[in-house]
Protein backbone atom coordinates (compact mmCIF):
# COMPACT_ATOMS: atom_id res chain seq x y z
CA UNK A 1 0.00 0.00 0.00
CA UNK A 2 2.56 2.36 0.43
CA UNK A 3 3.54 2.48 -3.38
CA UNK A 4 -0.12 4.27 -3.90
CA UNK A 5 0.34 6.45 -1.04
CA UNK A 6 3.04 7.44 -2.14
CA UNK A 7 1.74 7.76 -5.50
CA UNK A 8 -0.99 9.96 -3.96
CA UNK A 9 1.04 11.91 -1.83
CA UNK A 10 3.26 12.99 -4.78
CA UNK A 11 0.18 13.37 -7.37
CA UNK A 12 -1.25 15.94 -4.62
CA UNK A 13 1.97 17.77 -4.38
CA UNK A 14 1.90 17.61 -7.71
CA UNK A 15 -1.81 19.34 -7.95
CA UNK A 16 -0.49 22.00 -5.22
CA UNK A 17 2.05 23.24 -7.54
CA UNK A 18 0.28 23.46 -10.84
CA UNK A 19 -2.17 26.00 -8.86
CA UNK A 20 0.23 27.58 -7.29
CA UNK A 21 1.84 28.19 -10.70
CA UNK A 22 -1.61 28.65 -12.10
CA UNK A 23 -2.42 31.21 -9.50
CA UNK A 24 0.74 33.20 -10.23
CA UNK A 25 0.45 33.59 -13.72
CA UNK A 26 -2.88 34.71 -13.09
CA UNK A 27 -1.72 37.27 -10.80
CA UNK A 28 1.56 37.97 -13.28
CA UNK A 29 -1.24 38.46 -16.29
CA UNK A 30 -3.21 41.24 -13.92
CA UNK A 31 -0.03 43.22 -13.01
CA UNK A 32 0.78 43.03 -16.74
CA UNK A 33 -2.45 44.42 -17.35
CA UNK A 34 -1.93 46.93 -14.70
CA UNK A 35 1.11 47.80 -15.63
CA UNK A 36 0.07 48.26 -19.41
CA UNK A 37 -3.33 51.00 -18.55
CA UNK A 38 -1.09 53.01 -16.55
CA UNK A 39 1.13 52.87 -19.46
CA UNK A 40 -1.71 54.05 -21.58
CA UNK A 41 -2.43 56.84 -19.20
CA UNK A 42 0.95 57.97 -19.61
CA UNK A 43 0.66 57.83 -23.49
CA UNK A 44 -2.87 60.22 -23.10
CA UNK A 45 -0.79 63.30 -20.73
CA UNK A 46 1.54 63.14 -23.25
CA UNK A 47 -0.90 63.90 -26.21
CA UNK A 48 -2.67 66.36 -23.72
CA UNK A 49 0.82 68.09 -23.13
CA UNK A 50 0.74 68.43 -26.67
CA UNK A 51 -2.50 69.29 -27.65
CA UNK A 52 -1.73 72.09 -25.07
CA UNK A 53 1.46 73.05 -26.51
CA UNK A 54 -0.15 73.15 -30.18
CA UNK A 55 -3.42 74.81 -29.18
CA UNK A 56 -0.97 77.82 -27.80
CA UNK A 57 1.32 77.60 -30.93
CA UNK A 58 -1.92 77.92 -33.47
CA UNK A 59 -3.17 81.16 -30.55
CA UNK A 60 0.36 83.01 -31.84
CA UNK A 61 1.09 82.26 -27.74
CA UNK A 62 5.15 82.26 -27.65
CA UNK A 63 6.12 78.22 -27.33
CA UNK A 64 9.13 76.90 -27.07
CA UNK A 65 11.35 77.04 -29.41
CA UNK A 66 12.31 73.01 -29.16
CA UNK A 67 8.59 71.93 -30.36
CA UNK A 68 8.14 74.61 -33.02
CA UNK A 69 9.17 72.02 -35.81
CA UNK A 70 7.09 69.99 -34.57
CA UNK A 71 3.69 72.25 -34.64
CA UNK A 72 4.56 73.48 -37.98
CA UNK A 73 4.66 69.61 -38.77
CA UNK A 74 1.32 69.02 -37.47
CA UNK A 75 0.30 71.91 -39.07
CA UNK A 76 1.43 70.96 -42.48
CA UNK A 77 -0.38 67.69 -41.58
CA UNK A 78 -3.41 69.27 -41.40
CA UNK A 79 -3.21 71.36 -44.37
CA UNK A 80 -2.88 68.33 -46.17
CA UNK A 81 -6.02 66.80 -45.01
CA UNK A 82 -7.92 70.20 -45.13
CA UNK A 83 -6.90 70.03 -49.22
CA UNK A 84 -7.85 65.89 -49.16
CA UNK A 85 -11.33 66.62 -47.28
CA UNK A 86 -11.68 69.52 -50.12
CA UNK A 87 -10.82 67.14 -53.71
CA UNK A 88 -13.44 64.20 -51.80
CA UNK A 89 -16.10 66.69 -51.35
CA UNK A 90 -15.58 67.91 -54.91
CA UNK A 91 -15.61 64.28 -56.01
CA UNK A 92 -18.37 63.49 -54.58
CA UNK A 93 -20.11 67.06 -55.39
CA UNK A 94 -21.44 68.28 -51.98
CA UNK A 95 -20.54 71.11 -49.96
CA UNK A 96 -20.59 72.11 -46.21
CA UNK A 97 -23.11 73.51 -44.18
CA UNK A 98 -21.58 76.74 -42.83
CA UNK A 99 -23.77 76.35 -39.58
CA UNK A 100 -23.88 72.90 -38.52
CA UNK A 101 -20.96 71.48 -41.27
CA UNK A 102 -23.74 68.62 -42.48
CA UNK A 103 -22.78 67.57 -46.27
CA UNK A 104 -24.90 69.13 -48.67
CA UNK A 105 -25.27 68.88 -52.53
CA UNK A 106 -23.53 71.32 -54.33
CA UNK A 107 -26.30 73.21 -55.55
CA UNK A 108 -28.33 73.23 -52.19
CA UNK A 109 -29.44 77.07 -51.33
CA UNK A 110 -30.42 75.68 -47.56
CA UNK A 111 -29.51 73.20 -45.27
CA UNK A 112 -32.40 71.18 -44.25
CA UNK A 113 -30.90 70.24 -40.87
Amino acid sequence: MSFFDNLGKKVGEAAQVAAKKSSDLVEITKLNMAIGAEEDKIEKAYAKIGKEIFAKFTSNYEVDPDVVAFCEEIKTYQDTISNLKEKLMDLKNVKLCTGCKAELEKNAMFCPK
